[in-house]
Order: C-alpha cells, then structure tokens, then sequence
C-alpha cells in the first residue's frame, strides 16, 4: 500500500469514528430530551391529578355546607313553628283569662247593684197616697219624722257595713311576686268600686229627680183640692 492510499484510509477512519460520536451525541441528546418530556408529563398528570381531587373535595364541602344549610333552616323553620304555636296558644290563653275576668268583673258589678238595690229598698221611704178619715190625701213624705233614720243610725250603719266589707289586709311573708299580685287584685278592686261607685251616683240622681217629681205632684194635687 502506498503513502497516499494509507493516508486516504486513516482519514476516512478519522471521518467515521467523528460521525459516530456525532451521531451518539444525538441520540443522548435526543435520549434525554425524551427523559424529560417523560417526566414533564410525568408532573403535568400529577399536577392534573392534584387539581382533579382538590376539584372533588372542593365540591364535597360545598354540597355538604349546603346539606347542612338546608338541615339548618330546616330546624329553625321547625323552631319558629313551634314558637309560634306557642304564642298562638299564650295569646288564646290570655284572651281566655281576659274574657273570664271581665266576665267575673260583669257579674260582680251586677251582684253588688242588686245588693245595693235591695239595701236602698228596704231603706227607702214609701211614698204611698193614703186617704185621711175626711178624704184628704197625704203622702208618707209628710211622715218623714216616723221613717226617716236619724244621722247617728246612718252613720252607724255605714261603719257596720265598711267593717264588714273592709278586710284587715295582711302582706306579712310575702314576696315580690305575691306583692305584685296583691297590689294588682286590689287595683281590679279600686277599678271595679270606681264603677260601682258611678254607677250608684247615677241611680241616686234618678231617684232624687223621681222623689222631687212625686213630691211636686202631691203638693201640685193638695193645692188644686
């Protein structure tokens, strides 16, 4: 073999053995390139993955704190019935109580008018016409000396009748609730006494202008005779 030939062979040799490392240099490149595209897809599954579960749980608290509203209104939609129920029958209640006072109230001012009525007509002058022996006519008005009460009896009568009604009030021992109860029992009794006590003003005026009218009348018949 020639020098020329010899050279010719080692250059090619030199050539290949470059183009081979080339050529492997590629393909760990490549190698790697594909190494990391792996685990790139590696992380971006991971990462989808992560985002996928904390989505679910995301969605689960969600419809749990929904769930839990819902039981919540629920049960205070369950209270308010009930509290209302309540009231309703509190205010039934009450307005029961209310009518059976007044009721009560109603009954006793009409009981303590008959009393008073029947106590007045007892009491009460007759004003009878009678005939004398010669006709004439006289009215028991005229014989007031007979009938009347003396003012030391009217005054006896009515502290007889006040120490009957008037009640030693005894409040020793009570607490603050039956001190209220008390003072309120006898507040309904003032109020009731108030209404009696107008309602008897009023019967006595009638009464005083029906005994002025039967009095001018005798007189008005005395005179024509």
């Amino acid at each position: 073999m020639s020098d020329d030939e010899q050279r010719d062979e080692e250059h090619d040799d030199g050539k290949s053995e470059a183009k081979i490392r080339i050529e492997m240099e590629a393909k760990r490149r490549k190698e790697r390139a594909e190494e990391e595209w792996r685990e790139y897809e590696e992380f971006r599954r991971g990462e989808r993955e992560k985002e996928e579960e904390e989505i679910r749980q995301l969605r689960e608290r969600r419809e749990r704190r929904k769930m839990e509203r819902e039981e919540e209104e629920k049960r205070l939609a369950e209270l308010r019935q009930i509290e209302d129920q309540k009231r309703r029958a509190e205010e039934e209640e009450r307005q029961r109580k209310k009518r059976e006072e007044e009721q009560r109230k109603r009954e006793e001012r009409e009981r303590k008018k008959k009393e008073w009525e029947e106590r007045k007509n007892a009491n009460r002058p007759n004003f009878v016409i009678t005939k004398k022996e010669q006709g004439a006519q006289e009215t028991e008005e005229e014989k007031k000396e007979e009938v009347t009460k003396s003012k030391e009896q009217l005054e006896a009568e009515k502290r007889a009748i006040l120490e009957q009604r008037i009640q030693p009030l005894n409040i020793s021992g009570f607490n603050a609730d039956q001190l209220k109860n008390k003072a309120k029992e006898l507040h309904d009794l003032i109020c009731r006494l108030e209404g009696d006590i107008y309602d008897l003003s009023q019967r006595f005026t009638r009464q005083s202008y029906d005994m002025q009218e039967i009095s001018r009348t005798c007189t008005s018949n005395k005179q024509r005779r």
